[in-house]
């Protein structure tokens, strides 16, 4: 009787769900604490300080919006991807700058910032919109 009451404590504790593990969303968050941006000799210069889990940051998605609407809902119309360590951008302890260099022909721009994680179950870090006007435009 022992023995059949062992043995199915053992069936019913080989039963349980199998799933693979999941990171805990809160512990692995990649995060992005203040943006900002100004001209340069022409080139746009953005500084994204970041803080969370940088080791899962994947890559940057540098949208901007060329003289669009302050008040109207946000509309890129250049985006970038751009990885940690790639071309014009230089890292100094958790601000990351980028330098975009390309023809930006507006007045003003509007510019977002995405950081995204590794891990694609949790959600892509998204900065503020912020605006600055182009000087000599």
């Amino acid at each position: 009787m022992k023995r059949i009451l062992l043995l199915a404590l053992l069936v019913l504790v080989a039963c349980g769900k199998k799933e693979w593990p999941q990171p805990i969303v809160s512990d692995e968050m990649i995060l992005i604490h203040h943006l900002e941006a100004a001209m340069d000799q022409g080139c746009l210069l953005i500084n994204a300080k970041l803080g969370g889990r940088l080791v899962n940051l994947e890559y940057f998605m540098i949208e901007i919006e060329q003289d669009g609407c302050p008040t109207c809902p946000f509309t890129p119309s250049y985006s970038k991807k751009v990885f940690p360590f790639g071309e014009g951008v230089y890292r100094r302890e958790n601000s990351f700058i980028f330098t975009i260099c390309d023809p930006l022909p507006a007045e003003n721009l509007r510019i977002r910032v995405k950081a995204d994680n590794t891990h694609h179950i949790i959600a892509p870090a998204i900065s503020e919109i912020i605006s600055i006007a182009v000087p000599g435009q």
